[in-house]
């Protein structure tokens, strides 16, 4: 029966070119799939990001873009411009030739619209006909610079493709009862206990198929997501995705202590030293609760379900105050408590006003206004079963809107009418926990709430090859659980001043599932040990497999499939031991680079630091989850590019060297983009300075004695208004001959586009006419309405201003 319907559903993608084929190389000067990509700078090229079955998921332009696009273009503008790019470029987003712009179907509303420093994000909506589609390709995501538009994320849907059953699609009854079925058959619960919720036809790409997707409900529990084929000849509709999801305010605010490690000293070695520290909870009943708007710790010991865990008490005070000592019950839980708080707190600095809603999983709309939504964590510590799966310590649920036994602080409901919001939730075994756990599983609870939608596809696809494709969206898996690992390392690297210095050979260790856990410095490998790189076993560049690490290679294979996860997935345990990335992003997050050839003496890269480099990384981290990648090379590619944009060609080229010695981006690849637009009031990129913003240098701290700097129109510095401290008159160098720091003097939290984003100020108007510098709207005969659309849109423009 599965072999059958793989041939029934991957037959209407033959005509789609494969994204998996290598691409032409271009000449020099233009780039992209079809060469027709002009370069912005001297060097260029371009990436594609594929599904496993050879969909196009993604592009990526390097030193060039996809299309003109000012930074403060008009949502209608905006579906028009990407039409337009779909319309002329078919071949390069593996669509069929001859399309046309009314076989595409992006709804009209408001655009989603992301900031993360000099760069944005632009995620639409897109449907199949009249239908929503389901998944990662639910959302075309565009990554925008200054000028334009440099990637885009989310396979195209062509609405020419004729998907299984949309002529006749199976009854809203039987699929229905289809839905409990496979979700009995999967969770062990009784059928007639389980509640189908919002079940919808939806159009399923990875398939080719109509389909009928819900979110099944165990009493308030959210228990599975199921999507069922349309087919209308069967009695139980075929399964086509399931997914078990793993992976109302409070009261007063109150002010209290509690006793939780201290983080300056060793949090690997017994006796773990302590440290009374101040956190916050709320009061409910005249008890003191581990609970604020974002973290909630629920004392779960023995619950075997998770309502019995719900059930249990929040955290109270025992005696007059919050006070425990190390290896007691209590003491693990006020921990716990403020490490989450601490991780939470931190991530948020970044974060706010950026994170989503995890609602459109569900095909449901958040009512929390754009900008105002924070997620909550609910962590259920010590339950007698594993609440999420075999061995999970992590999940996600939420409670349908309406009546439910969950504690309010089990909830977050906002204001008005709405479902509940979705929640981070965490059940881990035991009262105290090992330091690798917690900030690992946070940094699940990140990557949900950074995008709509999870890093990976939400979803098991049933339909989809019996095997693993390296490098495209099957990477998903293991990928998730990397990034979960990078976090932690961010954690450490910022708020553990002694597990997080550069020489700490134990922090990777204790993370690292992998066989080539230590950092790649002199100090943690004083042998010369071969360091790891992200190629195959088999791959030329992997060094002699014959010593004491045997992973020297670590890049996911073909072999790396566990069933158990389901079709057409690689295994996630892989991504738990990619200790290249573990390595490269030590040397990074320490703004160093450490030698190839032992011994691996570290030397400090200027930019990075300048940045400084914890910080410069970890917004590198957090946009990378926005974007939602999919694939290791995009990952990669997400963070190259923010730091290239915010941090300069200095910083970028620094990272990645560091990225290149383990194997992780090409040596040669190109500056991704150029941010800075002089003339915004925004420094940025490698500018000195932009008007009034200069970057927090003054005249003192260039070494100039007293005075007032200035900016000229070349964003650079000024320095005639300083006054020498030997002689105490003003200098005599012009505009073109100031001291200038560009990206790598950057002072530590003072860059305009670092932070929580930038007002993006369109370019300065020529002759009354917005400038679309390299708009050229000359794509041959087929494009004439083009033309008449954008010199409306001209026209409207002139008059609007």
């Amino acid at each position: 029966m599965l072999l059958a319907w793989l041939l029934v559903l991957s037959s209407p993608a033959a005509q789609r070119p494969d994204c998996r084929q290598a691409a032409p190389s271009c000449p020099p000067g233009v780039t992209g799939p079809a060469c027709d990509l002009p370069c912005a700078a001297a060097a260029c090229d371009f990436a594609r990001y594929c599904h496993d079955g050879g969909d196009t998921y993604g592009l990526a332009a390097f030193g060039a873009r996809l299309f003109a696009l000012a930074p403060d273009a008009p949502d209608w503008l905006v579906r028009l411009q990407l039409l337009r790019f779909i319309v002329d470029h078919p071949h390069d987003l593996g669509l069929a030739p001859d399309l046309r712009a009314r076989d595409l179907v992006l709804p009209s509303g408001p655009i989603d619209r992301v900031e993360a420093g000099a760069l944005r994000l632009l995620r639409l909506p897109q449907r199949y006909r009249e239908w929503p589609v389901f998944g990662a390709d639910a959302t075309l995501t565009l990554i925008a610079d200054r000028t334009g538009v440099i990637g885009l994320r989310g396979a195209v849907v062509d609405g020419r493709e004729d998907y299984a059953f949309v002529a006749a699609p199976a009854g809203r009854e039987v699929a229905a009862a289809s839905v409990r079925s496979h979700a009995a058959a999967r969770t062990g619960l009784a059928a007639e206990a389980l509640r189908p919720v919002r079940l919808r036809l939806v159009a399923f790409p990875r398939a080719r198929a109509l389909a009928w997707a819900a979110a099944v409900f165990h009493g308030a529990a959210r228990v599975a997501d199921v999507v069922v084929a349309a087919d209308p000849r069967a009695e139980i509709l075929p399964l086509l995705a399931f997914t078990e999801p793993s992976a109302a305010g409070l009261g007063d605010a109150l002010a209290f202590e509690v006793r939780a490690e201290d983080l300056d000293g060793d949090i690997f070695t017994a006796p773990i030293q302590t440290v009374r520290l101040p956190t916050t909870g709320s009061l409910a009943d005249g008890s003191v609760r581990l609970a604020d708007e974002q973290v909630v710790l629920i004392d779960a010991a023995g619950a075997a379900t998770r309502a019995e865990a719900l059930a249990s008490p929040i955290y109270g005070e025992l005696g007059g105050e919050f006070d425990a000592y190390p290896d007691s019950r209590e003491y693990g839980l006020q921990n716990s408590y403020y490490l989450l708080r601490s991780y939470y707190a931190h991530t948020d600095a970044v974060m706010h006003g950026r994170w989503d809603s995890a609602l459109p999983t569900l095909g449901l709309d958040s009512v929390t206004p754009a900008g105002q939504f924070a997620p909550r964590l609910v962590v259920a510590a010590d339950p007698a079963a594993s609440l999420c799966g075999a061995e999970a310590s992590w999940c996600v649920s939420s409670a349908w809107a309406g009546a439910t036994d969950d504690p309010p602080e089990a909830l977050q409901h906002p204001l008005g009418a709405g479902p509940h919001e979705i929640v981070g939730a965490m059940y881990l075994a035991g009262a105290n926990f090992s330091p690798s756990v917690l900030p690992h599983e946070f940094g699940h609870f990140v990557d949900l709430f950074a995008a709509p939608g999870l890093m990976f596809e939400p979803f098991v696809c049933m339909a989809c090859g019996l095997d693993c494709h390296p490098g495209t969206t099957d990477d998903a898996l293991p990928l998730s659980e990397t990034y979960a690992s990078l976090m932690a390392l961010w954690f450490y690297r910022s708020l553990y001043p002694a597990a997080g210095q550069a020489d700490s050979c134990a922090t990777l260790t204790r993370l690292s599932l992998g066989e080539n856990r230590n950092p790649h410095s002199a100090a943690c490998r004083p042998g010369g040990a071969e360091f790891s790189r992200f190629v195959a076993d088999d791959d030329p560049a992997c060094p002699d497999s014959d010593g004491n690490y045997p992973d020297r290679c670590d890049l996911p294979s073909q072999i790396d499939i566990d069933f158990e996860e389901g079709t057409g997935l690689c295994d996630r345990e892989v991504g738990y031991g990619i200790d290249s990335w573990f390595q490269a992003f030590w040397e990074l997050l320490h703004g160093e680079r450490c030698a190839t050839a032992p011994p691996y003496e570290c030397t400090p890269l200027p930019a990075l630091a300048a940045a400084p480099a914890a910080d410069a990384i970890g917004g590198a981290l957090l946009y990378a989850a926005q974007v939602s990648s999919g694939t290791y090379r995009g990952f990669a590619d997400d963070v190259a590019t923010y730091v290239a944009c915010n941090h300069g060609e200095a910083a970028y080229l620094e990272l990645n060297e560091v990225l290149c010695h383990h194997h992780i981006r090409p040596c040669e690849a190109p500056m991704p983009a150029r941010c800075e637009f002089c003339g915004d009031g925004l420094r940025s990129g490698g500018e000195a300075c932009d008007g009034g913003d200069l970057g927090g240098q003054t005249c003192e701290g260039l070494g100039l004695g007293p005075g007032a700097l200035s900016c000229d129109a070349s964003c650079g510095l000024v320095s005639d208004g300083c006054m020498s401290p030997e002689t105490g008159e003003s200098p005599t160098t012009g505009g073109d001959e100031a001291p200038t720091t560009g990206a790598t003097g950057e002072a530590s939290g003072t860059s305009g586009t670092s932070g929580d984003g930038a007002a993006f100020i369109a370019p300065p108007a020529t002759g009354g006419e917005q400038s679309e510098d390299g708009c050229s709207c000359t794509s041959g005969p087929a494009a004439s309405w083009w033309l008449a659309a954008l010199a409306l849109a001209r026209r409207r423009r002139r008059a609007d201003g």
